[in-house]
């Protein structure tokens, strides 16, 4: 079933042939299998909300169109009666334009635009400035766009247009997965009609069918072994089942359940057999029941099985989007009774197991990468005397645990005190985005921050303006949300000084018990735009037992909550854990407040113990 946003649903898979611009077939396809109308998305709606936030602007809204009319299923700030009707027809559509030109649309004033002076929009809804983005499905049709709206006439910066483009590329990649849902959806019910059919055929229907599924959430390779070996054991009744994966150096590195990684694995004795004259290799070869010439054996393979007390094995090329992958290798001690229905059986198994092979090979080298990137960038806290640190950060993803959240402490010499006193620097902070490139992006911020402090020698405040600087300078383009802080040891105190970019606040355990957030608040870094004064450090004095507490929106922040609920969530758990040793105060919060996250999550808690070396 699909929803249209005109509200009714279909059986089709098919959009009737139309002309081109807003009624083009393959962009109604994709715009109704997004499943999205007039209906509120939550997902959409938080995205409506961070244009508005971010831009200032008194709307912002995911505008979807059809030939019907413009639908909001992310929509912040429209008055009613739209806001409950999420919709309004196309007389009423700036959307509309960016649709059919496929470009941005960024109007200052749209009373003194020929293309919109007679929009209705203008006089009902007060459209007066409006930026608006194509947002893109993953062919390059423009289902809707994510706009800006003010009520009054204004100038759009630049750097406004770029940041609506890159929230803008966030909701294309939101629809392009619920597009690819219904894409992969269908892709099973093919499947499955041919897997029907093959099963009416060869008597196969139930191991078939089971053969469909099986390795949809395959964890690695030793685990598409085990399944294999489920599979198979009813039917073609091997002693033995190996998967060999083919290496970047042509050589097949043998899984059989020991090993996990692509890139682990013992040498299999296998070559490509038609390498030697041109032919093309074989799909599936039976080797050792007499059906081809010694001669036709790979070199070493016939001992290798021997070996393995095997006299027989059926070998299944695993082959995905052109490429070789690896091989199948079923053994039997003896010869077994393998007919045409076994052996078309064995090739479709292979085809699942390919599928999963290349799922797992992609997986874990963006495992691999991310662990890398993940040990490069969070660097390990350092020895500080009178101060215990614990550090914890929890990815969004499971497999990817790098993104734009981060941590960081170091000591700095203290230009007040000499250099016999040491200066704790601690920072936390989000760069916008979660993906590889934001946690470039992130590493490039916590450096230069790290940077600032040492070279500038003042407070955090105003490192954090020099590294504002050093990025408008060089152009990066790169924005967030920080907290910087610096602890000096004085002779009954501690003394805080920190400044807050946009961050969720500092909070303070005392020694008592007491939880209370370090309020002092300026706009987001990276913003020079919205930034009206110098941004200001604030200072505050700690006793010894005393815990602040740091952490990223990604530990409070949940859909549809108000942040101010959220906050008094993690104070009461903080309050809660008080008496625990630093890191269980720290585990039992995160799994109070963050249980199931669904961003990024870090947290930084620096005690002041007292103790002096």
């Amino acid at each position: 079933m699909r929803t249209e946003p005109g509200g009714q649903s279909g059986e089709s898979d098919t959009v009737q042939d139309g002309g081109d611009g807003l009624d083009a077939p393959a962009r109604l396809r994709s715009l109704y299998e997004t499943g999205l109308g007039a209906v509120p998305d939550r997902v959409l709606d938080r995205a409506a909300e961070r244009v508005r936030a971010l831009l200032g602007v008194p709307v912002a809204l995911v505008s979807l169109v059809d030939p019907e009319g413009q639908y909001f299923p992310g929509q912040a700030g429209l008055p009613d009666p739209w806001a409950q009707q999420r919709r309004t027809p196309l007389s009423h559509s700036f959307c509309r334009h960016v649709v059919v030109s496929a470009e941005p649309l960024v109007v200052s004033d749209a009373r003194e635009d020929a293309r919109l002076q007679e929009n209705l929009a203008i006089r009902d809804l007060s459209v007066i400035a409006y930026a608006g983005v194509p947002l893109l499905d993953d062919e390059g049709n423009v289902l809707g766009s994510l706009c800006a709206i003010d009520h009054v006439p204004r100038d759009w910066t630049a750097r406004e247009v770029d940041l609506l483009a890159a929230l803008a590329d966030g909701v294309s990649a939101e629809l392009r997965v619920r597009v690819a849902r219904v894409e992969a959806a269908r892709e099973r019910r093919r499947r499955d009609r041919v897997e029907q059919d093959l099963s009416a055929s060869y008597q196969r229907s139930q191991s078939l069918l089971r053969a469909s599924q099986a390795f949809s959430d395959a964890g690695g390779l030793a685990d598409i072994r085990r399944r294999l070996a489920d599979l198979v054991s009813s039917t073609l009744r091997p002693a033995s089942v190996r998967v060999a994966v083919l290496d970047n150096d042509g050589v097949h590195r043998l899984h059989d359940g020991a090993t996990a990684t692509p890139r682990e694995g013992s040498e299999l004795p296998w070559t490509d057999r038609g390498a030697s004259n041109g032919s093309a290799r074989e799909l599936l070869t039976v080797v050792g029941d007499g059906d081809e010439p010694d001669d036709g054996f790979p070199e070493g393979f016939r001992a290798w099985l021997a070996r393995q007390g095997m006299r027989v094995a059926l070998v299944v090329r695993l082959v995905g989007d052109g490429d070789d992958l690896g091989l199948v290798v079923l053994g039997w001690p003896e010869a077994p009774a393998l007919g045409p229905a076994d052996r078309l059986y064995a090739t479709t198994i292979a085809g699942y197991v390919a599928q999963a092979v290349a799922r797992v090979r992609f997986v874990e080298h963006r495992v691999h990468v991310a662990h890398e990137m993940q040990t490069a960038m969070l660097a390990p806290l350092p020895d500080v005397a009178g101060v215990e640190l614990v550090a914890r950060y929890q990815p969004a993803d499971d497999h990817e645990d790098v993104g734009g959240d981060w941590y960081d402490v170091s000591l700095l010499p203290d230009p007040e005190a000499g250099s016999a006193e040491l200066v704790v620097a601690a920072s936390v902070g989000d760069v916008v985005g979660h993906t590889l490139d934001s946690a470039i992006r992130m590493g490039q911020v916590r450096s230069m921050l790290r940077q600032a402090a040492w070279d500038i020698g003042a407070g955090p405040a105003a490192a954090l303006s020099a590294t504002e600087r050093a990025i408008a300078g060089d152009d990066l383009g790169h924005a967030g949300t920080a907290v910087l802080a610096h602890l000096r040891r004085r002779a009954d105190h501690w003394a805080l000084t920190w400044t807050n970019a946009g961050h969720p606040p500092p909070v303070l355990v005392t020694t008592g018990g007491a939880v209370r957030a370090l309020d002092g608040l300026d706009p987001l870094f990276g913003y020079s735009s919205v930034l009206r004064r110098a941004r200001q450090d604030h200072t505050t004095e700690l006793d010894d037992g005393d815990t602040l507490f740091l952490h990223t929106d990604g530990l409070i922040e949940r859909i549809g909550e108000d942040l101010d609920d959220a906050h008094r969530r993690l104070h009461a758990a903080l309050a809660r854990h008080a008496d625990l040793a630093l890191a269980d105060l720290v585990d039992a919060t995160i799994a109070d407040v963050a249980p199931a996250a669904t961003d990024d999550v870090v947290v930084l808690a620096i005690q002041l113990t007292g103790t002096r070396t």
